[in-house]
């Protein structure tokens, strides 16, 4: 026999081979109980996988998995077509899946964490001394020293423990070492920057107290409520917005 007639039937043999797999690949699918439409659809991907270059252990686990999501959505009349689209598209996509899109970066910028320090600080204590207002009266009268009740007094006492509890979070935050690892601050070392930070706050809350009335208003006990409030309403405004992470007001979030 020449060389074109050896090639010739080598050709035919190979044929029928492929032609004999795929008769075995389809009543495979068959077997399963898909509509004509989804064994079609399967019997294409396979090609196509093999196609694409998927290995034989990949490409049984990517039929299964496939397989099952028909077989599913077959029970709510949903076509292969309708959730997958062509069979050359999806086998490309199961072979080269598009990286998930990476977690939102949580944001601790040493001003955003003193912004959001700051307006919770705001908070607390212009709704304190508007309930305090309500409860007791004459705690807040007219006519004695305002001290911390004043507005002037909740404004520098919020904006210096936002900026000094901002500095304390970035400080004892785990450092990188020279091999790119995050290592803990030791304990020792956190407990003296946050009594550090304690103390500073503490001595600017009582220097606040002494400031005269006439630069440090007392205001209606309803305005400090709604203040509260407002602040309530900005911290978790900005908090949503640049995604702020900060452990003194809310636990950081875990890594997996």
């Amino acid at each position: 026999m020449s060389e074109q007639g050896r090639n010739a039937a080598a050709g035919e043999r190979q044929k029928q081979h492929q032609k004999q797999e795929q008769q075995a690949t389809g009543r495979a699918f068959q077997e399963y109980g898909l509509t004509r439409k989804n064994e079609e659809f399967m019997f294409q991907l396979n090609k196509q996988l093999d196609a694409q270059g998927a290995t034989a252990e990949k490409k049984s686990a990517l039929i299964q998995q496939t397989m099952d999501a028909l077989l599913e959505g077959q029970k709510t009349a949903k076509t292969a077509k309708g959730m997958f689209g062509t069979p050359t598209a999806y086998a490309h996509e199961l072979l080269h899946p598009k990286k998930e899109v990476e977690a939102k970066q949580e944001n601790t910028n040493i001003w955003m964490l003193a912004a959001d320090n700051a307006l919770m600080f705001f908070a607390i204590f212009t709704i304190m001394f508007g309930v305090l207002a309500f409860t007791s009266p004459k705690a807040l009268a007219p006519g004695g020293h305002n001290g911390n009740a004043g507005l002037t007094a909740i404004i520098i006492v919020a904006l210096a423990g936002g900026a000094l509890f901002g500095c304390l979070m970035k400080l004892i935050r785990p450092k990188v070492d020279a091999n790119g690892r995050l290592v803990k601050r030791s304990l020792w070392y956190r407990t003296a920057v946050i009594i550090l930070g304690l103390v500073t706050w503490i001595a600017v809350y009582g220097l606040t107290a002494l400031m005269p009335n006439v630069i440090n208003p007392v205001l209606n006990k309803w305005v400090y409520v709604i203040l509260g409030l407002a602040g309530f309403a900005g911290d978790l405004y900005l908090r949503s917005k640049f995604n702020i992470t900060n452990a003194l007001f809310g636990s950081q979030r875990r890594r997996n």
